[in-house]
């Protein structure tokens, strides 16, 4: 069945989800860690829950990844809910706007790998 899977994926959207999985795996990983060490040094400077969620939104999103490579359609709204929530913190942090557009630019993309597949999806 993955073999299947592989085969109607195609090349492009194979290396975008390998891309995304690994990206989001570490953005996960700084995120948690920047939450731990504001935690640990006791950090005055805001609050400290949003690099938490963000770190949870990128391992969910590597679970929505993973979901995509099998052509599942609940990975795909997870993955869309994970970047709406994502945008939302982004916004509360006052990250700036290149942050934002490179979002839309990944949201993009997935439309482009999954559009053409939306039949495949199960």
């Amino acid at each position: 069945m993955i073999a299947r899977c592989t085969g109607q994926r195609g090349l492009w959207m194979t290396l975008y989800l390998a891309y995304a999985a690994f990206s989001n795996g570490w953005w996960a990983y700084r995120s948690i860690a920047t939450y731990l060490d504001l935690i640990s040094h006791r950090a005055p400077g805001g609050p400290h829950w949003p690099y938490l969620l963000l770190g949870l939104l990128s391992a969910v999103a590597v679970v929505a990844i993973v979901g995509l490579w099998l052509l599942r359609r609940w990975g795909l709204y997870l993955f869309l809910a994970c970047w709406a929530a994502a945008i939302a913190v982004g916004i509360f942090l006052h990250l700036p706007l290149r942050a934002h557009l490179l979002n839309l630019v990944t949201l993009f993309l997935l439309y482009l790998f999954v559009w053409p597949k939306r039949a495949l999806l199960r």
